[in-house]
C-alpha cells in the first residue's frame, strides 16, 4: 500500500492572517487619510468663507465711512437741516401769527380818535411794539386813557389770542399845533406768557 501524504502548508493560514492584518493596515491607512482629507477640506472651506466675510465686513465699513463723510459734510454745509430743525419749523408753521389779520382786526377796533402810528416787532423782548397817538381826554389821566385803550385790544379775542400779555409800554403828552396829544407805546408779547 502506498502510503498517501498529505502536506499542510502551515504558512497559508500565516499568508493569509498576514493578509487580513495589510489590509486592515491599509483600511486604517485610508479611514485616518480620508479623515485627514476631509478636516483639510473642511478647514479649507471654513478659511475661504472667514476670507470672504472679512472682505464683506471690510467692503461695509468702507461704505458705513463713505456715509458718514456725506453725512458729516452735509451737516457742515448751510443746506442741511436736523430733524430739530424740520420740527421746529413745523412748530412754527403751526403756530405762526398771521399779522395782515392782526393788523385788519386792530384797525376795526381801535377808536376813531386813536392813530396808530407805527408796529414794529422787538426781536429782543419779542414783543409787537404799538405806537399811537390820540387826542386828550379831559375827563382821563393819560396813563388811564392808554390803559383803556389796552382794556380794549384785550377784549377782542381775535387780536389778543396769540399774545401771551399786552401791557403798558410809555405814554407821553406832547404839543402839536398848539393841541395837546398823548403819544403811547403797547408791547404786545408773542410767546408763553
Amino acid at each position: 500500500m502506498t502510503k498517501i501524504y498529505y502536506t499542510i502548508n502551515l504558512n497559508k493560514v500565516s499568508n493569509r492572517l498576514d493578509q487580513f492584518q495589510e489590509k486592515q493596515k491599509r483600511r486604517r491607512v485610508f479611514a485616518v487619510g480620508f479623515y485627514f482629507f476631509i478636516i483639510i477640506i473642511i478647514t479649507a472651506l471654513a478659511i475661504g468663507k472667514s476670507v470672504y466675510t472679512q472682505r464683506t465686513i471690510n467692503g461695509l465699513k468702507a461704505e458705513l465711512a463713505e456715509i458718514q463723510s456725506e453725512i458729516d459734510n452735509l451737516e457742515a454745509s448751510s443746506d442741511y437741516l436736523s430733524p430739530e430743525d424740520i420740527f421746529a419749523l413745523a412748530e412754527l408753521a403751526n403756530s405762526r401769527l398771521t399779522w395782515t389779520e392782526k393788523f385788519d382786526v386792530l384797525g376795526k377796533i381801535i377808536p376813531e380818535d386813536v392813530t396808530i402810528t407805527g408796529l414794529d416787532y422787538d426781536y429782543q423782548v419779542k414783543a409787537l411794539m404799538i405806537k399811537g397817538i390820540s387826542k386828550v381826554n379831559p375827563q382821563l389821566e393819560d396813563l388811564d386813557l392808554v390803559v383803556s385803550i389796552i382794556n380794549l385790544i384785550k377784549s377782542n379775542k381775535n387780536f389778543s389770542s396769540d399774545f401771551s400779555d399786552i401791557k403798558f409800554h410809555s405814554s407821553n403828552r406832547i404839543k402839536h399845533k398848539g393841541q395837546d396829544i398823548v403819544e403811547f407805546e403797547i408791547a404786545c408779547l408773542v410767546g408763553v406768557g
